[in-house]
């Protein structure tokens, strides 16, 4: 399959750590920075206040003392500074801590020349951090959207700093004079980047301004942070703020201009046109869902349809090869070339034809962004036009098995699923042996959250890992699963780890309907191999399902917590055993709890030789089982007992599902 320039999917690299050694190392040949020129003492003087930042700072105060002085030194010469590399990373750092009169002085002096900063590659991040913290402060704590909560609650990837910034943002005193200049400076550049649109949509530091604009029209905020790669995981790491009605309908504006030029049907095959018609997604899914399904089928039936040129000139090339080689009068060497290209040809005959979308990176990105945030009808369209009869062949591909498991995660129709299902069902063993094991944990998931095919996946995964039709391989179902190799090389492995995706299908499978085999495979299975399983940070979760399974009964779950009796201690003193106890603690009955509890005790200097050990001892107060058995069990059931109504006071109980809602998704 044709990529664009033969490329892989390339991680980010980590920036920050040599910059400023090398930004040191160009000082003494006399390179003071890329970008515009500045003197010797600018140079140091920035370089130490990166030096400075790059240590930290002890409070806010001390943020908002150097931003203000930084900002200063930059009077009547706020562009050419900026558009100095070493000035520009000065400024998009502290700009979010600058007070109203620093911050109003940019804004004038950048909206006086808005063409050639946008194109310039520093001091276009400068004006993209302005628009950031102007929305920020123009929305102000009042706006922050109610779905925020959801999103609080779980893990994010943020730093530190970029919380400080976002919280001083949105709740310092600014006077309400300061926060309509800011919202009149966002609404000011999206309008400039839309009347310009022609321009900055193949321009590479104009797009990402554009980009930020259009999330800040739709109340979306996803931090810039300098030193630092972002826009990879946009939807997961977002908050969203309520924004005037009027930016709504300018951000509108973006899609409705797109879709009438000529160039529409390509804009998917370059990076940062592909990008923005992404961000558009985006923020039509939370702002207009009915302009989104218009969009998006646009893009579908315009752009990602289109046959793939590329395939068509291979083949035209070929023809000619053929005839060249049939005038050539050549021997033996001939031959064999004509077999291996016989044999490459029977390969490409059992591919099908895929479409020009599936062929180029920036293109996949954008379907896998258009999957995530499609409605059902659009959802469908999608399956129907491009993956229908082609999913075991993508799921198998190193560029598009990623586009396949976004498929999964979000397919919406039962029907629809299945047909995925049927297409997969017998690739699973392959997918396995080529080690795209996201696809089969994302087809398990799917199984789990639309009910659907439950029972052919465990079945599935049976046969692929050589485990059906004998009793004792049957037994080794779970040890199996949980390192994602079949029964022939299990034997030889014995290692502790375990797979990630290993642990998240047998939590899935936990979660089934009728999980009764995986069960019976785990109870089996000797404690000290469960205790070296619990013990690790994959195996910890799958105690987590074990227990709040629906379909798992109550004996089931006690004869799992009698089973590891002599092996809580080895639990309790590391960071995911810790974890199981927990877990299992709080399933068992009063009497089995008196079990756990005396044989912690019995070994309390090893628990308090460990940091998470210590935690266990004061938590279940082991201090009072020591002095009295009966009244340590009497004070735990009040302890308990106090904790429930705080547990009442949410407003749903967490199912096992919900519970598992980041990994499922």
């Amino acid at each position: 399959m044709q990529t664009e320039g033969n490329t892989k999917r390339k991680r980010p690299k980590k920036k920050g750590n040599r910059f400023l050694q090398n930004a040191k190392g160009f000082a003494k040949q006399g390179i003071y920075g890329r970008g515009t020129h500045i003197d010797d003492e600018q140079y140091s003087y920035f370089i130490n206040i990166l030096d400075a930042m790059k240590a930290g700072f002890e409070d806010t105060e001390e943020r908002l003392n150097m931003a203000n002085n930084v900002f200063e030194q930059t009077i009547d010469q706020e562009v050419h500074l900026a558009s100095n590399q070493i000035v520009s990373k000065a400024l998009e750092s502290l700009v979010g801590f600058v007070d109203n009169t620093q911050l109003e002085r940019f804004f004038e002096k950048f909206g006086s020349t808005l063409r050639p900063i946008c194109s310039d590659r520093f001091a276009s991040h400068v004006l993209q951090k302005m628009v950031e913290i102007a929305f920020l402060r123009g929305v102000g704590q009042s706006a922050v959207s109610e779905a925020n909560d959801d999103a609080g609650a779980s893990k994010r990837a943020k730093p530190d700093a970029a919380q400080v910034e976002e919280e001083y943002n949105l709740s310092a005193d600014f006077s309400e004079e300061h926060r309509e200049a800011c919202r009149q400076f966002v609404l000011r550049i999206s309008k400039f980047m839309l009347n310009n649109l022609e321009d900055f949509v193949w321009d590479t530091c104009a797009s990402h301004i554009m980009r930020t604009g259009i999330l800040c029209l739709v109340g979306m905020h996803v931090p810039k942070i300098a030193f630092e790669k972002g826009g990879a995981e946009i939807a997961k790491h977002r908050k969203m703020y309520t924004v005037p009605d009027e930016w709504q309908e300018v951000m509108k504006e973006f899609p409705q201009r797109l879709e009438m030029w000529p160039q529409f049907p390509e804009l998917p095959y370059q990076e940062h046109s592909s990008a923005l018609l992404g961000i558009i997604c985006l923020a039509l899914s939370v702002t207009d869902k009915n302009l989104l399904k218009h969009f998006g089928k646009k893009i579908l039936t315009l752009s990602l349809l289109l046959p793939n040129d590329e395939e068509n000139d291979e083949d035209e090339k070929k023809d000619e090869d053929i005839k060249i080689e049939i005038n050539d009068d050549e021997d033996g060497d001939k031959k064999e070339e004509e077999t291996n290209s016989n044999e490459n040809d029977e390969k490409k005959e059992d591919a099908p034809v895929l479409p020009k979308v599936f062929h180029h990176q920036s293109s996949v990105i954008l379907l896998e962004t258009l999957l995530g945030v499609a409605g059902a009808k659009l959802l469908t369209q999608l399956y129907a036009m491009l993956f229908c009869g082609k999913v075991a062949y993508l799921a198998q591909q190193h560029q598009t098995n990623f586009s396949v498991q976004r498929l999964l995660q979000h397919i919406k129709e039962v029907s629809d699923f299945e047909a995925v299902f049927t297409e997969l069902q017998p690739e699973v063993e392959q997918l396995l042996r080529m080690g795209y094991t996201g696809v089969v944990s994302a087809l398990s998931a799917a199984c789990l959250r639309l009910s659907s095919k439950q029972s052919q996946m465990i079945a599935a995964m049976q046969s692929a890992l050589h485990v059906t039709g004998d009793k004792e391989k049957s037994k080794m179902f779970f040890t199996c699963l949980i390192k994602l190799k079949p029964f022939e090389i299990i034997g030889t492995d014995e290692s502790g780890s375990v797979n990630l995706h290993g642990s998240l299908i047998a939590q899935h499978l936990l979660q089934f309907n009728k999980p009764i085999f995986l069960v019976n495979c785990i109870l089996d299975l000797p404690a000290s191999q469960l205790a070296q399983v619990f013990n690790t940070p994959n195996g910890s979760h799958i105690v987590d399902a074990f227990m709040q399974s629906k379909f798992i009964g109550e004996k089931s779950r006690e004869r799992l917590i009698r089973q590891l009796d002599g092996f809580y201690v080895d639990l309790a003193i590391t960071r995911h055993g810790s974890r199981v106890l927990e877990e299992c603690f709080k399933a068992s009955q009063e009497a089995q709890k008196a079990r756990i509890a005396k044989e912690l005790f019995s070994k309390a200097n090893m628990l308090k030789g460990s940091p998470y050990g210590r935690l266990i001892y004061t938590k279940y107060r082991l201090d009072t089982y020591k002095l009295s058995p009966s009244q340590w069990q009497e004070s735990l059931s009040k302890q308990l007992g106090s904790e429930k109504p705080k547990e009442g006071k949410r407003k749903t109980p967490k199912t096992a599902v919900e519970a598992f809602k980041d990994i499922l998704s």
